[in-house]
């Protein structure tokens, strides 16, 4: 390992350069940091001649935290070694190969030196789309896959890791020999966007509307109704009104006028609900003729609902006079009736 103690000893002249070169660049850090970085650096140097070598690599980070100079990667990659992490440090020297401010005077070492500790790891050429992704290597931090596309890793098992925002995780296990060099290549899936169903999606047309419901119609009515006597040839007519005392039991009083006048109080109630209800009455008719007489009606028929407001009556009924005047032949009568109830 001639060549890693040469570098060694090299990257043991960094404090100074560290601490007396002064960027005039906006995005250099501050004289401060750099002052801070030669402390540590040399702290970190006196403990790794101490033999303190975890002390000496946690120092040489905090150094290259302070001020990321490519020449602090030397001292880190080199405190590897002695650790025994070979691994870690020629993935520590491949970033100073691939630092922008690297010595080009020291490339050709640290390649050797690199090239000399690939004997005893595995490398793997990781190749990852989309271009933005992340690695793990086993349980590792996720590291950018931009700066882990070369990495070298012990020889074993290996377990690779990508993700990427919209994309499916992948994964990939890698048995690596040292010295040897395995592609591991993923295309990540990408996870397709939802899909929104259309009727979810509400439109807004521009047009308002609100449905107010229909009042229920009037208890009150007012009826129309012509009796026929059709085997004498006569008849009268009611105009009165109705009354729903309940959904199916309806009071009716009405005037009657025809050839007598008089008056009618009766009641009708449906056998059934709906538009076309099936109905019986019975009422009273009473009408001036001579003196006041009085009869009975009983009749059945139908009452269809034409609209809320209208009701058409139709009904086949039988009277009986009970009091009829005395030239009167027929007391009991076939008396249909057509009508209609208007209400409000």
């Amino acid at each position: 390992m001639r060549v890693i103690r040469c570098l060694f000893a090299a990257a043991c002249a960094i404090p100074c350069q560290v601490a007396i070169a002064q960027s005039t660049s906006p995005a250099s850090p501050p004289v401060a940091d750099k002052i801070d970085a030669k402390s540590l650096m040399q702290s970190g140097l006196k403990l790794y001649a101490a033999q303190d070598y975890l002390g000496a690599l946690a120092v040489f980070r905090t150094a290259y935290t302070r001020f990321p100079s490519a020449k602090i990667l030397i001292n880190i990659g080199t405190t590897l070694i002695k650790l025994g992490r070979k691994a870690d440090a020629a993935n520590t020297y491949q970033r100073y190969l691939d630092a922008p401010d690297a010595d080009p005077a020291k490339r050709a070492e640290v390649a050797t030196a690199v090239a000399e500790l690939d004997r005893s790891v595995g490398r793997l050429e990781i190749t990852v789309a989309p271009a933005d992704a992340e690695l793990q290597l086993n349980d590792d931090d996720w590291t950018p896959a931009s700066i882990a596309q070369r990495y070298r890793v012990p020889a074993g098992t290996i377990t690779v890791r990508a993700r990427c925002p919209r994309y499916k995780p992948a994964e990939r296990r890698v048995q690596i020999a040292a010295g040897e060099a395995v592609p591991v290549a993923f295309t990540l899936d990408e996870i397709p966007a939802p899909v929104v169903p259309a009727a979810s999606v509400p439109v807004d047309r521009g047009v308002r509307a609100s449905l107010v419901p229909e009042p229920p119609p009037s208890k009150l009515g007012v009826t129309a109704v012509a009796h026929m006597d059709v085997l004498h040839g006569g008849g009268a007519g009611l105009v009165g009104a109705a009354f729903d005392v309940t959904g199916r039991l309806q009071a009716h009083a009405a005037a009657i006028l025809g050839p007598s006048y008089g008056g009618y109080l009766g009641a009708t109630f449906a056998l059934l609900g709906g538009k076309l209800r099936p109905t019986v009455s019975g009422g009273v008719p009473m009408f001036m003729s001579h003196g006041a007489r009085f009869g009975v009606r009983g009749a059945g028929g139908v009452n269809l609902a034409v609209s809320r407001h209208l009701a058409v009556i139709v009904e086949l009924g039988v009277e009986h006079m009970l009091n009829a005047e005395p030239d009167v032949q027929h007391r009991t009568l076939l008396v249909p009736a057509v009508g209609a109830v208007g209400r409000l």
